[in-house]
């Protein structure tokens, strides 16, 4: 217990950050101007590729979105488009450099290319990596694997396998377990589920599931890409390419909605094999294309750092007493805030969270506040851009839940354009409803 820590957070986020002016900003935050080279958008037919060109980068990094996210699995087949996705990095492809057929995650790494791939609320994106002269024969070996896609049994049977041990490994992550406690209990649809499936209802998917979800999804309207780093003219050709190959038609509709979040907060427990106790408090958020964009930024950052405030290092969320996550992954977004039982006392930093997001609400920011948390923010929000994956992936992310094709730009131009006023009617807007999920050590009575 580090009740020292507790103290501080609410004598010094409170009081100070709402009157005084606030000291002890990021490392990150004294960078320089975080504007990133504009983005432009390439038209490839029914397939858009954004591209942000970064002459310092020595490779190209490229994601590739299909819509074939949690929110169009069917009710009882979660975990299927991790499935898909799975056998398609295990699809062995051949190609000048590869002419022994390789599984395609195998092929890419003898390519001098990389691949990996994350299954989220609205789509599956794989990212390719690789240098700029390669990234070409790079995409045509996914393209390959994507548009014959090894479903046979072995390939089945090696994929849950897999799958199965990235659960089993899940399953010791307090934060990662408290996250989808609340997603269940927000969403009502299949992004509520967890992204890889569960060991039942992996084990009950079958080889037909897997082809009906596969030809459901995979197809040219699917696809989306976007690409930073050092690029090449050519690489719209190679999208198009990947694209094309893939079977033309319409995607059905997709259900976007959540449970009202009562007034009443809900509390959801579930005990794991930690050493303490961790919290989960989830609240609904605005979407990037919405005016309130900038100021959930500027709370997201403000709550992350409110234990840590003085520190000259980025800490990893292990370390942090108190951190939070905006989550825009699925429709509609939300905000988890969680508190690490490990490094604070989870009951008396749950209260004093709380008391904070209620003062948020009532009083305005003062001017000199305003300035550091917004300062903060920017630096937060470019040290989450640094690599070229979560770069790509904001660029296409962002702009297709319309901030346009220069979406990191835009973001941080919402981010500098926030004031105190809208500091205050988001917190008053988001913050005053939620749910809690507590992860319990399994022999603790809890906070």
């Amino acid at each position: 217990m580090n009740v020292s820590k507790t103290q501080a957070f609410l004598a010094a986020l409170g009081l100070a950050v709402l009157l005084a002016p606030a000291q002890g900003v990021r490392a990150a935050a004294q960078s320089p101007e975080p504007h990133y080279p504009r983005a432009v958008a390439t038209n490839l037919g029914v397939t858009r590729l954004i591209g942000e060109t970064d002459s310092d980068a020595p490779v190209s990094g490229v994601q590739i979105f299909v819509a074939a996210g949690l929110d169009r699995e069917r009710a009882g087949k979660n975990g299927v488009s991790a499935l898909v996705a799975e056998c398609i990095l295990r699809t062995p492809v051949t190609s000048d450099l590869v002419a022994v057929p390789l599984p395609l995650r195998e092929a890419m790494t003898a390519s001098g290319g990389s691949i990996t791939y994350t299954v989220d609320g609205r789509s599956v994106h794989y990212y390719i990596e690789g240098r700029p002269e390669s990234i070409g024969a790079l995409l045509a070996l996914v393209s390959k694997a994507m548009a014959q896609p090894d479903f046979s049994t072995p390939t089945l049977a090696a994929a849950r396998a897999s799958l199965t041990a990235r659960l089993s490994a899940f399953e010791g992550n307090a934060l990662s377990v408290g996250i989808e406690m609340f997603r269940r209990s927000y969403y009502a649809t299949g992004a509520a589920e967890p992204a890889l499936g569960t060991i039942a209802t992996l084990s009950g998917l079958s080889s037909a599931d897997v082809q009906t979800f596969y030809a459901a999804t995979y197809r040219r309207a699917a696809i989306a890409a976007s690409a930073a780093g050092r690029l090449t003219p050519d690489l719209g050709r190679s999208v198009s390419a990947l694209a094309n190959a893939l079977p033309d038609g319409p995607l059905s509709a997709v259900d976007e909605r959540a449970h009202p979040i009562p007034a009443q907060a809900p509390r959801i427990v579930a005990r794991r094999d930690v050493q303490a106790p961790w919290i989960v408090v989830g609240f609904a958020a605005p979407p990037p294309s919405s005016r309130d964009f900038g100021a959930m930024l500027v709370l997201e950052s403000l709550l992350s750092d409110a234990f840590e405030r003085s520190s000259a290092t980025t800490l990893g969320f292990v370390e942090k007493s108190v951190g939070a996550f905006y989550l825009y992954d699925s429709t509609p977004a939300s905000l988890v805030v969680y508190v690490n039982g490990t490094e604070v006392d989870p009951s008396i930093a749950l209260r004093e969270l709380l008391v904070v997001s209620k003062s948020l609400s009532l009083k305005p920011l003062g001017p000199t506040a305003l300035k550091h948390f917004k300062t903060a923010a920017e630096g937060q929000f470019v040290a989450d851009t640094v690599d070229l994956a979560d770069r790509s992936y904001l660029l296409g992310a962002f702009s297709s839940q319309g901030l346009g094709s220069d979406s990191i730009n835009a973001a941080l131009t919402a981010l500098q354009n926030t004031t105190a006023a809208d500091v205050r009617r988001v917190a008053r807007n988001y913050l005053q409803r939620y749910i809690v999920a507590l992860v319990l050590p399994r022999q603790s009575d809890g906070p």
